[in-house]
């Protein structure tokens, strides 16, 4: 389920399945819950079979024959050749993906690296945040200032900012991009709720998008008026979202004539577009970006694959440099001898079961307090997917400037306790809880053992509700469930970003949970900076992980597969690496090597 942004920040509601597509973890016996079904009856009637039986040895003899063709075919292998690099594309990043791509910035609904990658190639926003510390670093605007009040705020464009055809860039051009996105009807637009009236034009109680609150003072400066003071909102802007537009980029993204004169495009980043096919684009470095001089890149091509399996096979044989997220397996289990590595990085998301506290027992803290202790989050992560997810603690996973804070534990005994002092011993008398399921996403494994792990230790029952879409909106509407399965992603390198949800009970509907001493720390957050916001967020979490409206159930741990030769490659938990701070490495007798750019 997507969930509306919350009005606080940036960081996005997800349904959590879209980070398993395709992984069903095996219950903790080892085998997946399958119906059986008997057919004794349907062939009580027919005749018997007198077929002669075909002898043991034969049978033993073909299975061991087909194992023998299987283990041939199927096990590990190294014999693929790895295509040489093309001449053509000795400076050119090679990019697997599996997602659907567009040029347009305004038409996406999630902040996957890939897309985040491939617009930050093309477009460049008015900030970029420091990986290592979430700090913002000048992009497109070259300094800014705040009012005296901090609710408004003047950013100073780049003089030699220039759009791919050599145009300047202009304060302007963000007005006409910022107006674009809130009129999408798209849950993300809410990354421009802190600005004035942009809730209202969104939600269409304001139709003339020029009340929004951001304005060309003149060329190069722009001013954004917000609704109330936001220490982190410099971070915000450096969302791949608040782009500018070219007088000509909006009717172009409309009709596509970029697939056929890739030139119409008119973009401000590193990288323009010379080709769009339904197998990928290929990107070209744009001869008037400002520090063009600098990068190593002569290009960024994006090559469009079937699946995970076929992306890592692609870079295995030399066809890509990078794949993310790869398909499972090991780089050591690739068909080839080409010398990979694999990058990791902890996403900035959280995985998390919410409460209904509105409903039955789970009005009573014991009772979600119990849920929460009682469960095993490690043991429940599949074996598969153990280098990828990892079991969440809290709700803010590490991230720069800031570790995750180890809040919540397990403890069975001390879950039975709570809830037998809730009134249900052994889960007696506990009525049974409903969890919606959308048929669209293939998260039944982890549910299952999530649930499961409910019944071993507590007693309590969890039905599974198998709704069409159309059902399981109108049962999260109605509040008819007591269980949902949600998560969040954060869009700025902060924990206020995942920490925010909680301050505006509106969009954290789905627990039915409001805490005004929440609404008001974070208010006072939103004013501090330094040590004293992180001690002022740190209050917050605490708390809310005491009231458990929500437990957190797995953090995720971000893999990308790359070729060796890719150098200046870096970590970045909003999976939002520049590729303009990228380089091939020469190639030296057919191997790649992994020192630094030439």
């Amino acid at each position: 389920m997507t969930l509306p942004a919350p009005a606080c920040g940036s960081a996005r509601r997800f349904g959590a399945s879209s980070h398993r597509r395709g992984h069903r973890p095996r219950s903790r016996c080892g085998v997946r819950h399958v119906a059986l079904i008997c057919p004794m009856d349907s062939n009580r009637d027919k005749p018997m079979n007198t077929a002669p039986r075909v002898p043991w040895w034969t049978v033993f003899a073909m299975t061991g024959a087909g194992v023998f063709m299987l283990a041939l075919f199927l096990g590990p292998r190294n014999d693929l050749a790895v295509l040489p690099r093309p001449v053509a594309d000795r400076d050119v990043l090679r990019v697997a993906y599996v997602q659907q791509l567009t040029p347009d910035p305004h038409v996406w609904t999630f902040p996957l690296p890939v897309n985040n990658q491939f617009i930050l190639s093309l477009w460049e926003p008015l900030i970029e945040c420091d990986p290592e510390n979430g700090q913002p670093q000048a992009a497109a605007a070259v300094s800014w200032r705040w009012s005296e009040d901090r609710l408004s705020l003047e950013l100073r464009l780049r003089a030699d900012g220039r759009w791919c055809n050599g145009e300047p860039v202009t304060a302007h051009d963000f007005v006409r991009g910022w107006r674009r996105l809130i009129r999408q009807n798209l849950d993300c637009a809410a990354v421009l709720f802190p600005v004035k009236n942009a809730e209202a034009i969104h939600r269409g109680e304001l139709a003339d998008t020029s009340a929004l609150g951001v304005e060309a003072v003149d060329d190069f400066t722009l001013r954004i008026q917000l609704n109330a003071v936001r220490s982190t909102f410099v971070a915000e802007l450096a969302d791949p979202l608040l782009v500018p537009l070219h007088a000509t980029t909006a009717a172009v993204l409309e009709n596509k004539p970029y697939r056929t004169a890739p030139g119409t495009l008119i973009t401000n980043g590193a990288f323009r577009l010379v080709q769009a096919k339904a197998e990928g684009y290929r990107l070209a470095l744009s001869p008037h970006y400002r520090d063009r001089n600098t990068i190593l890149l002569s290009g960024v091509e994006f090559i469009r694959a079937d699946g995970a399996a076929m992306a890592r096979l692609l870079v295995a044989v030399g066809r890509a440099d990078l794949a993310n997220p790869p398909a499972i397996g090991a780089p050591a289990g690739l068909p080839t001898a080409r010398c990979v590595t694999e990058e990791t990085e902890m996403a900035m998301s959280v995985v998390s079961l919410d409460l209904n506290v509105a409903r039955g027992p789970l009005r009573d803290v014991r009772v979600r307090r119990a849920l929460a202790l009682a469960m095993n989050r490690a043991g429940s992560i599949a074996e598969a997917d153990a280098d990828r997810l990892v079991p969440a603690y809290s709700w803010v996973p590490d991230m720069p400037g800031r570790p995750g804070l180890p809040l919540m534990h397990e403890d069975e005994a001390e879950a039975r306790r709570l809830l037998a002092e809730a009134g249900y011993p052994g889960g007696k008398g506990f009525p049974v809880l409903i969890l919606p399921v959308n048929q669209r996403r293939p998260n039944f494994g982890y549910l299952q053992v999530w649930t499961e792990r409910w019944y071993r230790v507590l007693g309590v029952r969890t039905y599974l509700a198998f709704d069409p879409p159309e059902k399981h909106k109108l049962r999260y509407t109605r509040g008819e469930f007591d269980v949902m399965q949600g998560g969040l992603m954060a869009t700025v390198p902060d924990a206020g970003d995942l920490l925010g949800l909680f301050a505006h009970p509106e969009r954290f509907d789905a627990p039915h949970w409001a805490n005004p001493e929440i609404t008001r720390l974070m208010a006072e957050a939103n004013r501090r900076s330094g040590l004293e916001r992180l001690a002022l967020l740190e209050r917050i979490e605490r708390s809310v992980m005491e009231d458990v409206p929500t437990i957190p159930m797995i953090f995720e741990r971000r893999r990308t597969l790359l070729g060796v030769e890719v150098a200046g490659w870096y970590a970045d938990p909003l999976g939002r690496q520049a590729f303009k701070r990228l380089a091939i490495t020469p190639v030296e007798h057919g191997e790649f090597h992994a020192g630094g750019p030439p």
